[in-house]
């Protein structure tokens, strides 16, 4: 018996969807481990991809689920025909990445500057 005789088969485009980030996520994991690059082959991820049972999934088709799905938006920094590059770190995908690097580095000032905001806004 195989995994497969107990599974149900559905195609629908949100199970796909859910494939595709989930290979691309563990990707992007092995990238922020250090582990790939972040710059792979796209055949090798479309390869990753149909190994998940979307069997017949393209260049094209990996393009359409970028534009649809935004979970792959902060996966995915780039789509080029012969290659993908995977958002290597989490305050990439954030819109001012200076900030929460700031933020980060200072967790003292953070808290504080939060405080003076709440403060700011009871006495308003």
């Amino acid at each position: 018996m195989r995994a497969s005789d107990f599974l149900l088969e559905d195609n629908e485009p949100s199970d796909q969807y859910a494939n595709i980030v989930t290979v691309l996520d563990l990707v992007q994991e092995k990238v922020r481990n250090g582990e790939l690059s972040d710059e792979l082959p796209t055949q090798l991820i479309i390869r990753l991809i149909r190994n998940t049972g979307v069997s017949s999934f393209s260049y094209d088709d990996l393009i359409a689920a970028n534009e649809d799905n935004e979970s792959m938006k902060n996966i995915v920094k780039n789509i080029t025909p012969t290659k993908i590059t995977f958002v290597k770190d989490i305050g990439q995908s954030v819109a001012n990445a200076q900030d929460m690097t700031v933020a980060a580095a200072n967790p003292e000032q953070t808290v504080s500057d939060m405080a003076k905001s709440a403060m700011k806004r009871r006495q308003d």
